[in-house]
């Protein structure tokens, strides 16, 4: 029977290497999606993954109780997605506009790619918004996660996580106003966009 990520955490803390493999192992497809919408090329994705995990490392004797080991690497990927934001607006120019969303940085996602329109304009619309936004939204999309996890993640209350989630969802659809080619498009994107999110998860496998 697998151990649960507690207990691998608990011996992970005791210095069991196996159970820090195991946590690995158990959590690397999610933390690498959770980068692959918002950093330019799968090396650096792959850079901030491993991260991700030396962070874990760093952070075992911090883990919280009441949270649980998967909102835990998301709140530490967080962190890391941060500081790698912070990394690119420095090498930017002075001149160069501020960074709000992802796209801001001119990179383009490294390995999502939708097969229909909707599920492409959805990709997009969610680059264009507030990177906190985009980085909600996704966790609630593709990794399913509840209010309450989110805020574990965002370290908030359960209800603001709810209004959170709320807000971002009105800034991604006024998002996919302005990226949609016509009024049919934005409509079947807008009025189907828990399906095609949904198919989206299902062909990555989330």
């Amino acid at each position: 029977m697998d151990m649960a990520d507690r207990d691998l955490l608990v011996a992970w803390r005791a210095g069991d290497r196996g159970a820090g493999g195991q946590i690995i192992d158990r959590h690397y497809k999610s933390l690498h999606r959770f980068f692959c919408n918002k950093v330019g090329s799968a090396d650096e994705v792959e850079e901030l993954v491993q991260r991700c995990f030396m962070g874990a490392v760093e952070g075992l004797v911090r883990f919280r109780a009441d949270a649980s080991v998967r909102t835990w690497l998301f709140a530490i990927a967080r962190n890391i997605l941060r500081q790698w934001i912070d990394e690119q607006v420095r090498k930017r120019s002075r001149e160069a506009p501020a960074v709000s969303s992802v796209a801001d940085l001119g990179a383009g996602a490294s390995t999502l790619v939708g097969k229909r329109r909707e599920q492409r304009l959805l990709l997009e619309a969610l680059r264009h918004i507030p990177i906190e936004s985009q980085l909600i939204l996704e966790l609630s999309y593709w990794e399913r996660l509840t209010a309450k996890q989110i805020g574990e993640v965002l370290d908030c209350p359960e209800g603001t996580a709810r209004s959170r989630v709320r807000k971002a969802k009105q800034e991604l659809r006024g998002t996919l106003d302005g990226l949609a080619r016509t009024a049919g498009e934005l409509e079947s994107t807008v009025n189907g966009l828990d399906d095609w999110a949904k198919q989206i998860r299902v062909a990555w496998g989330v």
